[in-house]
Parts: structure tokens; C-alpha cells; sequence
């Protein structure tokens, strides 16, 4: 993943000077160079769909919520037909807006956008509700490049759409370094998607490197898939933690949580079909890599069920079709 932003920061070296202005405004070689970087990063994005997430943000550890889903109504499945663009372009415009912008750039990024699809962005920014990731493919991330390029008449400044074009691409680079350390399970219409993330060090006391224990964020992602015929409420998890062998110390053995009836920070959430959970929490390792994998409790419940929280009483627990999904182990790699 280092070595892909390196790579990606030489070539803009390649393409700023091109940003010079001529008669006709900024250069098209700096347009066809930022083209080509951007088809060349989707060649390292699976081939199959995958999911579209923004990195993890420590601010945002411990939190939960649980909103409706943006995904294709089949899990694995590609948007229907001519809804790729606009869902793309949606979800990039809402990336953009929620950076730091003044109020020209956030006019001109609603602009961009109207210009693109053909209709108003409606900025719903301030609220929890909705979602900051989606399911996409690499065809459909190629088909909406194109798009964006090929529109003709823009009230943009060209200029302003190239520095879109170079967030796309650094987009894009998060995403393939997210990718590597992801991984998504499905089974009985739920898919978890885990994705972790090294957020710094830590040691107690005087500071000894062998007592440095590396810190890991990770973000779950429960989605009850919309063609799902069942709602289902998470009861509890079960995690196994492993740290990779380092010569020349003993091997440890796994950290084992097992929590059945714990929810996740918290919260025992009931999924409806087409709903997701979201959570971030953490872990530490001693060592500089390792993984980590285990499954979620679940139980079916009646539509409308509510959601709980630990300490509430909870008749779900009694239930007897109760069932387990499993999460593929995700690696757990100190940058």
C-alpha cells in the first residue's frame, strides 16, 4: 500500500506542471494523465463487487448506528442498468462535501455534479441516516469515470474538475489500501464486511520496544441483504485474535472473546431486511501483524421487534431459531 502512494505522488509530480494556463485554459495532456492514472488504479480493485468505503476515523471508535442500506437488492450484484453513474457520482459527490470545503467549493462540487447526472444534489449531509460507502464493481467505477470525463458542456472551471479527478484517484488509493485489509463474509442473507486499521502505538511506563503494543481500529459492517425474507436482531460475538511469530520470541497463543449475549459495543441491534449496523472498536498486538476473525450470534425475530441494549431484558436470548455468521479472519497490519 506504501509503495502504491508513492508511486501515485511521482505521478502527480508528472501532471501539476501540466495545469499551466494556455489560451484554451488548462492543458488536456494534464486531463489525459490523470485519465490513465485513474485506469490504471482500478486495475488493482477486484474484478468482483466490492465494498466502496471511506477510511476508518479514530473520532469514530466505540460509535454504532444502524441506517438503510444503499446496496443492489442481490447480494454481489451490479446496480441496475444506467443506475451506476448516478449512484457513483452520488456517493463521490458526498465524500467531497464532507471534507473541508469553503463555500465556492462546495458550490462548485453541486454544480459538478448537476452538470454530470443531469439533476440538483440534495445535500443531506447533516444528517446520521445515511450512508458513506456502497457497493460497486470495477466496470461500474470504469463506466462512471468515463462519464465524468466525457461531459462536453460543464459551468465548472475545468481546472476545479481535475482537482475532483486527483481526489478521485486518492479516493481510490484508500480504497485498495482497504481492500488489503478487509474481508466479507455472507451466510443465511447477512454479509459482514470487517476492515481494520493500525491507529498508533502504545507501551506503559517507561517506554521499552518490547513492551510496544500496536493499536488496531476496526469497522463491522452487519447488513441484513434487502432480499432477505427474515429480520434478525445480533445478540453477541465471539472473536479470536492472533499475533504472527517473530523470530526469536516465544509464540503467543490467540486472545479469545467470546461474548454470546454481549451485542456488539453494546448495542443488540435488530436488522430489518435492508438494514445495516455499523460499529468500530479496537484491539492491540504485541507484534507488528496478525488477524483477526470470529462470528456473530444471531437470532430471527418478529418485524418490528425492537432494538436493545446491554441490560435490557431480551426475549431473543430464549429463542430457539438462533443461528451464527461467521467473519472471515481480516488482517491486522502496523503501517
Amino acid at each position: 500500500c506504501n509503495n502504491m502512494l508513492v508511486t501515485l505522488t511521482k505521478n502527480f509530480r508528472h501532471i501539476i506542471p501540466t495545469f499551466a494556463f494556455s489560451r484554451r485554459g488548462i492543458s488536456d495532456t494534464a486531463t489525459i494523465r490523470l485519465y490513465r492514472i485513474l485506469l490504471r488504479q482500478l486495475q488493482v480493485l477486484p474484478s468482483k463487487s466490492f465494498l466502496l468505503q471511506t477510511p476508518l476515523n479514530p473520532q469514530d471508535y466505540g460509535r454504532a448506528r444502524l441506517i438503510h442500506s444503499l446496496s443492489p437488492k442481490a447480494a454481489g450484484s451490479e446496480f441496475a442498468n444506467g443506475y451506476e453513474v448516478h449512484a457513483l457520482c452520488n456517493l463521490f459527490a458526498r465524500w467531497l462535501l464532507a471534507d473541508d470545503n469553503n463555500r465556492e467549493e462546495e458550490a462548485s462540487i453541486l454544480m459538478w455534479y448537476k452538470d454530470t447526472i443531469g439533476q440538483e444534489f440534495h445535500n443531506d449531509r447533516d444528517h446520521d441516516d445515511f450512508e458513506m460507502c456502497s457497493w460497486s464493481s470495477r466496470e461500474s467505477i470504469l463506466s462512471s469515470l468515463r462519464t465524468c470525463f466525457r461531459v462536453e458542456k460543464s459551468t465548472v472551471h475545468k481546472k476545479e474538475k481535475l482537482g475532483f479527478a486527483i481526489k478521485a484517484s486518492l479516493h481510490l488509493q484508500n480504497v485498495a489500501c482497504m481492500q488489503e485489509k478487509s474481508t466479507t463474509s455472507i451466510k443465511d442473507g447477512i454479509r459482514v464486511v470487517a476492515t481494520s486499521s493500525c491507529i498508533g502505538t502504545a507501551s506503559s511506563g517507561i517506554a521499552n520496544i518490547q513492551d510496544m503494543k500496536h493499536r488496531f481500529a476496526y469497522r463491522i459492517r452487519v447488513e441484513n441483504l434487502p432480499d432477505n425474507d427474515k429480520t434478525v436482531q445480533l445478540l453477541g460475538r465471539s472473536w479470536s485474535i492472533h499475533e504472527d511469530a517473530v523470530t526469536g520470541m516465544a509464540p503467543t497463543d490467540p486472545v479469545v472473546v467470546d461474548a454470546p449475549t454481549g451485542g456488539a459495543v453494546g448495542h443488540l441491534p435488530v436488522l430489518e431486511p435492508g438494514y445495516v449496523f455499523e460499529y468500530m472498536s479496537g484491539c492491540e498486538l504485541a507484534t507488528k501483524t496478525g488477524n483477526m476473525g470470529g462470528k456473530f450470534y444471531m437470532a430471527t425475530v418478529p418485524a418490528g421487534t425492537s432494538s436493545a441494549i446491554v441490560g435490557d431484558e431480551i426475549s431473543s436470548f430464549e429463542k430457539k431459531d438462533k443461528f451464527e455468521v461467521p467473519v472471515e479472519p481480516f488482517p491486522l497490519i502496523a503501517d
